[in-house]
């Protein structure tokens, strides 16, 4: 199988959108799904998707508040609210 480097470093001693082999990646000591994971390669092959449906932008949501009770569990005021 081919592959194309896609990272801006050297992958194999080959540089962005140079082709490599599966042989040329395990003689160099490399690991095909790291290179794959890691976003340096691509399968040549590999066709590009898009999304039928677009999403639209979220809008940021309000955070929430905690609110604390200071009255203690009996209901008695603390020393600091009389």
């Amino acid at each position: 199988m081919e592959y194309t480097v896609i990272s801006n470093k050297k992958v194999c001693g080959k540089v962005k959108d140079d082709k490599l082999t599966r042989d040329d990646i395990l003689s160099a000591g490399s690991n095909v799904e790291f290179l794959l994971a890691a976003g340096h390669i691509k399968a040549a092959n590999a066709v590009k998707v898009t999304p039928a449906v677009k999403q639209e932008p979220q809008e940021p949501q309000q955070e929430e508040v905690p609110v604390f009770n200071l009255d203690n569990e009996q209901g008695d005021k603390q020393p600091w609210q009389e």
